[in-house]
């Protein structure tokens, strides 16, 4: 099944005095592959900017600006319309747990099976547990599916709980945190098995039930890709990926590869940051 999604996602940033002027780098826009097919895209910066666009190492699509001109408020809208579901329907077949042993292997995917500090699990007991559990199942596909369920299964969805610094290691020890929280988590777990695993930001459309041409109420969300044959998206969140619900704007080894905003501005004031994410389905 394939949908046809409109997004715009507005980041503003409100400064109690004047800034001289800020340097930014956006990751608010999706391109196409092989889960998706953008028909439009464009971004909107108010005080105006020249814009510069590329692929970044992780082949992320991402614009930088800069604004020199004093300014109390810096509004960012990303606007696209993608079509989604486009992928294949069926699972792939998983190698043998002997494919991963491969020396080869840990070669090609090095940078997705090396802990980073935020997706780092630790040594507790409950999590050694675990690991020897995932690693008694038949195919790393299994471990991989298994994994998910345990951070859906072990974490509550808490908005406020956890914040972008937070590590794994520390969302597993208060049981809570927000998608971030759980991709961190999972993909934690994942590399502990040797199966390499990325952290997928984009957005997701919440409301199944909602009609076509309802604007709902949505935010950036992030999920993860195990590679299992192939890239195996799981959503420790949500459970179950139905993937005409998913839009993928970046891919990387944690959060800190693929922030949707980041920047610094000049100026004494402090600042203030609103965002907010609309989501309609076209078709």
């Amino acid at each position: 099944m394939t949908w046809i999604l409109s997004i715009e996602h507005t980041s503003r940033y409100r400064y109690s005095e004047p800034s001289g002027g800020s340097f930014n780098e956006a990751r608010m826009l999706p391109q196409s592959d092989r889960s998706q097919f953008v028909l439009q895209r464009h971004l909107i910066v108010t005080p105006s900017a020249h814009v510069l666009e590329y692929q970044d190492y992780w082949g992320t699509l991402t614009h930088v600006f800069e604004v020199h001109q004093p300014h109390h408020e810096l509004s960012i809208i990303a606007r696209s319309q993608v079509q989604t579901g486009t992928g294949p329907l069926t699972e792939p077949e998983s190698p043998s747990w002997l494919h991963y042993r491969d020396p080869v292997f840990d070669d090609a995917f090095a940078e997705y099976l090396d802990p980073t500090d935020k997706t780092l699990i630790g040594n507790t007991d409950e999590v050694l547990s675990a690991l020897d559990l995932l690693r008694c199942s038949a195919t790393p596909l299994d471990a991989a599916q298994g994994a998910s369920d345990l951070v859906h299964e072990r974490l509550t969805y808490e908005v406020g709980s956890t914040a972008v610094s937070t590590s794994a290691t520390e969302a597993w020890s208060i049981r809570k945190g927000v998608c971030q929280d759980f991709a961190h988590l999972c993909i934690g777990f994942l590399r502990r098995l040797g199966i390499p695993a990325r952290y997928v930001s984009g957005y997701y459309y919440p409301d199944q039930e909602a009609s076509i041409g309802e604007l709902i109420d949505a935010e950036s969300h992030a999920w993860v890709e195990a590679w299992v044959g192939s890239w195996l998206p799981l959503d420790p969140t949500n459970r179950e990926v139905e993937p005409e619900r998913y839009v993928v704007v970046g891919r990387g080894r944690d959060y800190s590869d693929v922030p949707p905003l980041v920047g610094i501005y000049s100026g004494i004031g402090s600042s203030t940051m609103e965002v907010h994410v609309g989501v309609v389905r076209q078709s």
